[in-house]
């Protein structure tokens, strides 16, 4: 009997601590402060990239092989929720040539099946920094391999800035099972909407930023590199900052180098 009724109390904690503490934090803002990485994030394909924090920002060089279409292969900076409504933005400054390379915001589902019936699934807003003969960049937002369903984007139209260095603004919002995007060009101004998609993506969730080259070799004068200034949730307390005057202090000390 006594063996029956401590098996019933063990049973009723670990109910009440699970109602009590969720599994899955919600999102937290991060400025990027300090010298490390802080511990709410968590990162896929570390090896694919270099990166460090310094100066208020994450500054990520992307490798090869680190694309985010038909795999997510690019280094990914994430927080894991079950969040049903969400607001995530960033400002980030890529500098890329001479090749293909993604950087952006990342919604993904490891337990949802694409049109394909591949693991995982996702919505990705992201700059595609175009090579070879384009030689510019085009704004996307996407499930896995495909940008066909209504409320997605392949081209964001009139926004097609040259390689090189390119500031940009990223936002995506979640409510339920709609997600919402915007960007601001050269990160600043009013935001400007992207697409609104209604898709189911099963909880958990990995949310957060990414940075590759999508090519599968090096070459002469290739490379990317990503400077995010900040990872922002609007439900979420963060060191208090002024983005914009922030990022035009990194973006000149870029062109200065």
């Amino acid at each position: 009997m006594k063996s029956t009724n401590l098996i019933f109390r063990i049973v009723v904690l670990f109910v009440v601590l699970s109602i009590a503490s969720p599994l899955f934090a919600k999102l937290q803002s991060d400025d990027f402060n300090g010298s490390k990485l802080g511990t709410i994030w968590k990162i896929d394909n570390p090896k694919k990239a270099k990166w460090e924090v310094n100066n208020g920002n994450l500054k990520v060089v992307g490798g090869i092989n680190a694309n985010v279409w038909g795999g997510a292969d690019a280094t990914f900076y994430y927080q894991e929720t079950d969040q049903k409504s969400f607001d995530v933005e960033t400002t980030v400054v890529v500098d890329y040539a001479k090749g293909s390379t993604v950087t952006g915001i990342l919604i993904l589902s490891e337990t949802t099946k694409d049109k394909g019936g591949r693991n995982p699934e996702w919505i990705t807003l992201k700059l595609w920094g175009r090579g070879g003969g384009d030689n510019n960049a085009v704004l996307q937002y996407q499930r896995r391999e495909d940008d066909g369903l209504e409320g997605l984007v392949g081209t964001q139209p009139d926004y097609i800035p040259p390689a090189g260095i390119i500031p940009i603004s990223l936002r995506v919002k979640r409510d339920g099972n709609t997600y919402e995007s915007w960007f601001k060009p050269n990160a600043k101004g009013d935001w400007v909407s992207v697409g609104k998609v209604d898709y189911v993506l099963n909880d958990p969730l990995k949310v957060g930023i990414y940075a590759g080259i999508a090519e599968d070799a090096e070459a002469d004068g290739r490379k990317l590199t990503a400077e995010f200034d900040y990872f922002h949730e609007a439900s979420s307390k963060s060191t208090s900052v002024n983005p914009k005057n922030r990022l035009a202090i990194k973006w000149g000390e870029i062109k200065n180098k």
